[in-house]
């Protein structure tokens, strides 16, 4: 494309994978890199790995996603010769399921959740789970009772791990921090919270949605991130205060200062 070899490796480009580059002020995001990689560089292969966790929107710790310099994974066959390289993983597997994703093909959730079991903390491997069981999922939303049933059928290292997580975990959680919240509130002692419990306010005719709650006592618990402090949330948050109140039910709201400090 007349891009020369010595303004290829200037400041103005990234190499992200071997011979492909990419601009540095306006980057490939990972869903074009990936894709790449299966076409050209490592043809036909499975995204897999912490590749397809990102792209599969779970919750990873920064070190794990592309932004904290994690390499691309795929996964071929033992028939394959391609080696890894700088920014490339090629793991060699025989046999192993995969699912096709906005033209991507990615391996099944439940065998990238056992790669995780690995590198991921306990209440960080719940959250992944927990995720795939979201109620705003919209690709691939795998039911938690069916990610038990089917580590219980796995012989692999980090079955175990996995096994652990999905027994903790449950649907309907839409966030990691509602995960730690109500593992919080579960250790604490407490019953298990209903997630995202709906709640149909009469007066205003609207639907809202509660993070965790116990409806027999008319609790509500909802975790406040950051994006609940922009002008509109903030008014959203406060109409369904106002419809909770008015049918009495106590509104407790976690930050996230209370999760680093729960006493």
């Amino acid at each position: 494309m007349g891009v020369s070899e010595r303004r290829l490796r200037s400041a103005e480009f990234v190499r992200v994978l071997p011979g492909c580059y990419t601009r540095r002020d306006a980057p490939a995001d990972l869903w074009a890199i990936a894709g790449i990689a299966r076409r050209r560089v490592v043809p036909d292969a499975v995204i897999c790995h912490v590749t397809a966790a990102e792209l599969l929107g779970l919750p990873l710790p920064r070190r794990l996603t592309r932004a904290g310099g994690a390499p691309v994974h795929v996964r071929v066959g033992p028939e394959a010769k391609r080696r890894s390289a700088e920014g490339l993983v090629v793991h060699v597997r025989s046999g192993g399921r995969s699912a096709a994703v906005d033209g991507l093909v990615l391996d099944w959730p439940v065998d990238v959740l056992l790669d995780l079991a690995g590198l991921l903390a306990p209440d960080e491997l719940v959250a992944c789970v927990d995720a795939l069981g979201s109620r705003r999922r919209e690709r691939l939303r795998i039911p938690v009772e069916t990610i038990r049933s089917q580590a219980r059928s796995l012989r692999a290292p980090g079955v175990r791990a996995l096994r652990i997580a999905a027994a903790q975990a449950c649907d309907w959680v839409d966030s990691p921090q509602e995960t730690a919240t109500r593992l919080l509130l579960l250790r604490a002692g407490y019953d298990e919270p209903r997630t995202n419990h709906r709640f149909w306010d009469e007066v205003t005719r609207k639907e809202y949605y509660l993070d965790l709650s116990y409806p027999e006592r008319k609790i509500a618990i909802e975790y406040d991130g950051l994006p609940h402090f922009t002008p509109e949330q903030a008014r959203q948050d406060t109409g369904k205060d106002a419809a909770l109140h008015r049918e009495g039910w106590t509104v407790i709201r976690i930050l996230a200062a209370d999760l680093v400090q729960p006493g």
